[in-house]
């Protein structure tokens, strides 16, 4: 909040709190540090080190042209908030987490392997791959190098097939580190509850390859509630045959044919295969513009249809709940949701079905028990049944 100093001056005040509310949370534990910055130019850091409430405060100069970073660093995690200078009036709250190096407290809600394109001249392919990741343990994972035992167990890896190169890494996480591992990469990023929507981790990558059919397969370490495969039409034809084909749909004026299946179980093997891809023709190599159209056009655009064509077919499953007809019977229109719901139950409790995904599936029934009621006028509530 805006101090009374003088008319270039404010005090930011802010608060740390424990996000899973522990009762032997201890805020003074905490460093709390500003960093200000004025276009690219920076001044020296200020540190303090909370009260016992968790609150604290920085007292600094105004400016319209200035952004002030505010970061608490706790067991080895680092949470922050970005203000302007409009936003210093205001008493901001950073929340912060205990630590673990477990990575169960992880659950991959969603993967997806997307083909962008392939340029048989030249021999090699691109591959874009997406994961949504949730974190719902109320800890922080953070990545220990010293563990014992194979493999960085404490890391979020990702597999990469046999010899790919220029690998590109984005995620909605902020700082850390990529190392390689075998047959892939980690991430040395912590990875922090979840309180909305899922974190987001997309990389891109190439392969060559020689002859017209090429192996994707990989293990799936952390296993995932959807896994779905995507590849265009003109760039060659998938084989999966542990997902189920949906077909080809035209988006954005491309084909692109979808693979896809659920409950993928930790360490899964999901076998993947590419085949007709286009080889090398008698007129000559395209030459190194192909690569750079592939990259800025061909890739953003197969993304973006999938993304499409993901959307859709969720709000197809989503209509897809047993629904009152002009004729139909609703008893037994009630009966198929209430057998519907007796089955996402079921699965929920013997832990095959996410809380988030039970929850989803859960607010779909009630949405066509209460069509079913509105349209029929029974006596009890059906969702009260629920």
């Amino acid at each position: 909040m805006v101090g009374a100093q003088d008319a270039t001056s404010a005090t930011i005040v802010g608060r740390v709190v424990h996000g899973a509310d522990s009762p032997s949370f201890d805020p003074t534990k905490v460093v709390v540090t500003l960093n200000v910055f004025e276009g690219i130019t920076g001044f020296d850091p200020v540190s303090v080190t909370p009260a016992s409430d968790g609150s604290f405060e920085f007292t600094v100069t105004v400016s319209s042209n200035r952004s002030y970073f505010v970061g608490a660093v706790y067991e080895g995690a680092r949470y922050s908030e970005t203000l302007t200078s409009a936003d210093l009036q205001n008493e901001f709250v950073i929340r912060v987490y205990d630590a673990t190096h477990d990575t169960s407290v992880l659950q991959f809600v969603s993967y997806s392997v997307i083909i962008a394109g392939a340029v048989g001249a030249d021999g090699w392919i691109e591959i874009i791959e997406r994961a949504s990741v949730v974190n719902e343990s109320g800890m922080t994972l953070i990545p220990d190098p010293a563990a014992e035992g194979p493999g960085m167990l404490s890391f979020l890896r990702f597999a990469l097939p046999p010899n790919a190169y220029n690998l590109d890494v984005r995620s909605s996480l902020v700082g850390g580190d990529i190392i390689e591992v075998d047959r892939g990469f980690g991430l040395t990023t912590p990875v922090v509850p979840t309180t909305g929507d899922p974190h987001l981790f997309e990389f891109v990558y190439r392969l060559n390859y020689d002859e017209p059919t090429l192996d994707l397969s990989r293990t799936m370490r952390f296993g995932a509630e959807s896994f779905r495969y995507v590849v265009p039409a003109d760039t060659g034809r998938p084989i999966a045959s542990q997902l189920d084909d949906l077909g080809a749909t035209e988006l954005n004026e491309r084909f692109l044919r979808l693979l896809e299946t659920t409950d993928i179980e930790p360490g899964q093997v999901v076998e993947l295969f590419i085949t007709d891809l286009p080889m090398p023709s008698a007129f000559g190599r395209i030459g190194d513009s192909a690569g750079e159209w592939y990259v800025r056009y061909a890739a953003p655009g197969v993304v973006i249809a999938t993304l499409l064509l993901i959307a859709f077919l969720n709000l197809r499953r989503r209509q897809a709940l047993p629904r009152l007809g002009p004729s139909g019977d609703a008893e037994a229109v009630r009966r198929a949701l209430l057998a519907r719901m007796a089955e996402v139950e079921a699965r929920h409790d013997a832990g095959s079905l996410s809380q988030r995904r039970y929850e989803a599936y859960r607010n779909q029934i009630k949405e066509a028990l209460v069509d079913l009621r509105v349209r029929t006028q029974p006596g009890v509530t059906d969702t009260e049944e629920l």
